[in-house]
């Protein structure tokens, strides 16, 4: 019980108050502790504790002005120690508040960088794919306008070809090669009907001199 009175808030307060009137702390601030309590204390309690101390005193047993100080003082030291506590809890509460705010918010921005982020990056990865389809076009297609250097002036002499430009030129390109691939085809048929048709009368006439020697013979 000693070393919990001496941690209890108003102990060294008593220690100093209590002798002012003949009183030791050890032996008598147990009797004041329980009445230090953040709940409402009945005044009969008050009253039975401060005539025990008045009747100990050796010192101011008649004073009776004395004892009602005391207790004034008591419980004045006691309501600061009360207000004070509350308000340390509050600020602490406070803190602990800004403190999520601060996290929650540091959470949003990280959140905000990486989407952030990930939109720049899918961005130039569409521009990279684009660029790459341009230029597996030109390799194949397209050419840097030839006007600059002299060359055709279909391009108004612009710069390079457009991307419209570039899919107008391959698609004509596949237009002529289909048309080329449907000519080729056409002679090759052509040839192979004459071959035929050449091979047709060679056997013809192999079997034609083969009967007049065969008459001849007979004659």
């Amino acid at each position: 019980n000693d070393a919990k009175d001496d941690t209890h808030a108003l102990s060294d307060f008593l220690k100093d108050r209590l002798p002012q009137v003949g009183l030791d702390y050890d032996t008598y601030g147990p009797y004041v502790l329980p009445l230090l309590t953040e709940e409402e204390v009945d005044a009969d309690e008050w009253e039975s504790v401060l005539e025990l101390l008045q009747a100990s005193s050796e010192s101011h047993s008649d004073d009776e002005a004395c004892w009602m100080q005391l207790r004034a003082d008591i419980q004045a030291a006691w309501a600061s120690h009360l207000q004070t506590q509350q308000q340390h809890e509050q600020e602490q509460h406070e803190q602990r508040a800004q403190e999520l705010s601060a996290a929650l918010a540091e959470e949003r921005r990280l959140a905000e960088v990486a989407a952030q982020e990930a939109q720049q990056k899918e961005q130039q990865s569409t521009s990279v794919v684009d660029d790459a389809a341009k230029r597996a076009l030109m390799d194949r297609f397209g050419y840097e306008d030839d006007a600059a250097e002299g060359g055709d002036d279909d391009n108004n002499g612009g710069g390079a070809l457009t991307n419209q430009q570039v899919a107008s030129q391959a698609a004509q390109e596949r237009t002529n090669e289909m048309r080329s691939n449907k000519g080729q085809t056409k002679k090759d048929e052509q040839a192979k009907t004459n071959k035929a048709k050449m091979e047709k009368a060679r056997v013809k006439e192999e079997r034609r001199k083969r009967s007049a020697k065969g008459e001849r013979r007979r004659g």
